[in-house]
């Protein structure tokens, strides 16, 4: 039973350090650095003065 558990958390610390070590984790970032503003933004590819269209129906009401 020892030998089963030393071996299961053996096979876990194994499985972290190669994980860690084949990119699993994100490199730590550095102090005072900033992301470039065209990594952190999506430019859209709709032009600012075009407004989204609405399709719509008018109903009359009766009174």
């Amino acid at each position: 039973m020892f030998r089963f558990i030393a071996l299961t958390i053996l096979a876990y610390f194994i499985f972290r350090w190669l994980d860690r070590f084949f990119g699993g984790a994100p490199a730590p970032r550095k102090r005072g650095s900033r992301p470039s503003s065209g990594t952190r933004e999506k430019r859209s590819s709709v032009k600012k003065d075009v407004g989204e269209y609405v399709d719509y129906e008018e109903v009359k009401e009766d009174k």
